[in-house]
This record gives structure tokens, sequence and C-alpha cells, in this order.
């Protein structure tokens, strides 16, 4: 796996294997890096799969992450240090395609048979007993608690049975607070009224992390608008394309059927009349 370590703007880009690497400024630190305590951060690395560990509070993309919380980091994140330190985790370059949910796929192959399914946006555990799980948004709303009846529920006790919504609204999402005593964070900050969601945006409920990842476009590696519904989409189809009147085709059918018996009528006659005059 890549990363690249940064003091004052200057990046160290290098490579870690799978297993376990303590990172830190000691001198047992697998991964010495000047500056750093002793022992600070737990890299385990396995399946392709980074999980953070550390022994004082760290940051990944501003977010502060508790002291012992073991935490999934994934490429593009950045972990903020002391002193002004980053490490960035670095994407491989042969990284396998974003996944496809389920539900997404079957929603995509009622609707348009043709077009291939869009990666739809998703919620990933970071932390917890469901680290490393991924929900697929693919309902207008999307309830989240520790409650069975939740669409996405999470092993967290300090998490309310019916906890958070996420509600698909236009071409985005909105994340609610459903009234749960210990709240809602996005990206560190309490969530006062509903807001929406942006790629990266992490989200918290009682001890467990989820990250957003907007919907995604094979074709153009951009995010995607939700589609329209299909009712939607074939109204508007029939509105722009109107349906031509039913009775000009048959009126011209009959006129070409009249003109083609006419020349034969008259192709028979001029037979007949050089015949007679033969």
């Amino acid at each position: 796996m890549r990363f690249e370590f940064e003091h004052l703007g200057t990046p160290t880009p290098f490579e870690l294997t799978e297993g376990h690497h303590l990172l830190g400024g000691g001198p047992d630190d697998h991964v010495h890096l000047e500056g750093l305590p002793p022992g600070l951060l737990t890299l385990r690395i396995g399946s392709g799969r980074l999980m953070v560990e550390a022994v004082r509070s760290f940051t990944v993309n501003a977010v502060r992450v508790l002291p012992g919380v073991s935490r999934l980091v994934v490429p593009g994140e950045v972990l903020g240090l002391p002193d002004g330190m980053c490490l960035r985790v670095l994407a491989e370059p042969s990284a396998p395609p974003r996944a496809v949910g389920t539900v997404a796929v079957l929603k995509g192959l009622l609707t348009d048979a043709e077009a291939p399914p869009s990666r739809a946006a998703t919620l990933t555990c970071l932390t917890g007993l469901d680290v490393g799980r991924c929900h697929a948004l693919a309902e207008a709303c999307t309830d989240i608690g520790r409650g069975d009846a939740m669409a996405l529920r999470l092993r967290d006790r300090a998490v309310s049975r019916m906890h958070a919504r996420i509600r698909r609204e236009g071409t985005g999402f909105v994340l609610e607070d459903l009234g749960t005593p210990n709240g809602v964070f996005l990206n560190g900050v309490r969530l006062e009224a509903p807001g929406p969601l942006a790629d990266g945006d992490v989200v918290e409920l009682g001890r467990s992390l989820l990250r957003f990842q907007a919907a995604f476009d094979e074709g153009s590696g951009e995010a995607l608008p939700v589609p329209q519904p299909v009712a939607a989409t074939e109204a508007l189809a029939e509105t722009e394309m109107p349906r031509p009147p039913e009775g000009k085709p048959r009126r011209l059918e009959g006129w070409i059927i009249a003109g083609a018996v006419a020349l034969a009528l008259g192709a028979l006659l001029a037979a007949s009349w050089v015949a007679a005059a033969g």
C-alpha cells in the first residue's frame, strides 16, 4: 500500500506490505518519521484494507478520531498528525473499479435494460463491528439505527433504535437527525437541521463513523445526479415527441393505392388499343 508523509511542505513517499506496522518517531517503530511521538500509529493492512489506530487523537480529513479507536481509512483520505504533519493514503494505479450495489443494479435493469447501471451513492462503515460494510443508497429514504426494522442497522449500543435518516432530494442526499439524545455529527459538527451530503463526508452516529460516497458515472468518472423516476421520464418523452394524428397516414395510404390502380388500368387500356390498331 502506498503512502505519502508530508512535513514542512516536503512529501516523502513510501510503501508498506500487508501486516502490522508501528509508525512514529521512536527507535523501535517500523516506520520511523522524525518529529512524531514514539508508537503514535498502528497500521494494519490486510486484503487491500487499511485500519489505523492511535495512542492519541488524530484526524482523518479534519474529522477527529479518538485514541484507541480503530478506523478504516480509504485511499485519498489524509491523516492529520501533530505539528502540522500529515499522512496521505494514495490510490493504487490498478485499483479495482468501485462496486455497484445489488439493489442499484436491479433497479438499473428494471428501469433501463440497455444502459449500464451507475455506481450508486453509498455509506461505508469506518469503525465498530460493522467496519468495511458498504450500503447502497438506492431507495428514496434510508433509515439508520440499532433497531431491527432499520434499512441500515448498526451494531452499536450508543446508537438509538431510530437514529438518523438519509433521504434523496432532487440530485442529492440530505442527512436528518431523528431526534436522538446523542445527536448526529457531520464532519465533526453536530447537525442542528437537515443538511446536504457531499462526496467524502463523514457521518458520526454514537461511536460509529460512516463515509458518504456520491453516485458515480463509469463513463465520465464524475458524480451523477439522481435519475428521474421512470414514470416522469416517460411523461417527459410523450410531451416532447407528440404522436402524429392517426388519420393522416391512412389517407396517404389510400391515395397511393388509388394511384397504383389508375396506372394499372391505363396500361391495360393502352395495350388493348395497340392490339386493336394492329
